[in-house]
């Protein structure tokens, strides 16, 4: 069995918190994206929920797609500074995977509108518009997956392959969100812990 040496968290991503009014906005219109969709969506109903006028909205956006990029750059940081956060001072390689798997369910099932959204993003395919714009971002983050799933003492000789492991795993936690239902019986944490036990099988 191949043992790999304890991996150091990735440290938190730095990036600047919205204003108080842009991060108002921010989940407004995460909740008209998420009750409509994006196509259905309008920036009138954006500055309704708001509580501001229309064209208060182009103070801090030029277009509804830039105001729907940026909640998903948002949701993206923010994801990816919680799953890191979360990683600070645990070596061991299951427990991190757990913990990661753990955070990531929890925002995208029980965060608040704008993870909400972000997790829609997530299943989104690579020539989709918020992947073309934010691609990058998606990068930073699978690759923190990717880190994590290199670290595990998986079986020498059973031919896994890594990365079709990681992407059926994220796959996995993303494709929950069709189905769970907030009063079911399992939470994120039992969750996480039934994804990660069925990999150590």
């Amino acid at each position: 069995m191949r043992t790999n040496p304890p991996l150091p968290p990735l440290a938190s991503p730095v990036w600047p918190e919205p204003s108080a009014r842009k991060q108002h906005l921010l989940l407004a219109a995460a909740r008209v994206f998420d009750a409509h969709g994006y196509k259905a969506a309008t920036l009138r109903q954006i500055a309704d929920e708001a509580g501001i006028l229309a064209g208060s909205v182009y103070h801090h956006v030029e277009s509804k797609e830039a105001l729907y990029l940026e909640v998903h750059r948002t949701g993206y940081l923010r994801m990816q500074a919680a799953v890191s956060r979360v990683l600070e001072g645990q070596d061991d390689p299951w427990r991190r995977l757990e913990l990661a798997c753990r955070t990531h369910l929890a925002e995208m099932l029980e965060g608040d509108p704008i993870a909400r959204v972000t997790g829609q993003g997530l299943m989104e395919p690579r020539d989709g518009p918020v992947h073309v714009a934010l691609g990058p971002l998606r990068h930073d983050y699978e690759a923190l997956w990717a880190r994590l799933v290199e670290a595990l003492p998986l079986p020498e000789g059973a031919g896994l392959d890594r990365r079709v492991l990681r992407l059926n795993l994220i796959g996995a936690m993303n494709w929950t969100r069709t189905w769970y239902r907030p009063d079911g019986a399992l939470r994120p944490a039992e969750l996480a812990a039934q994804l990660v036990g069925m990999l150590r099988r």
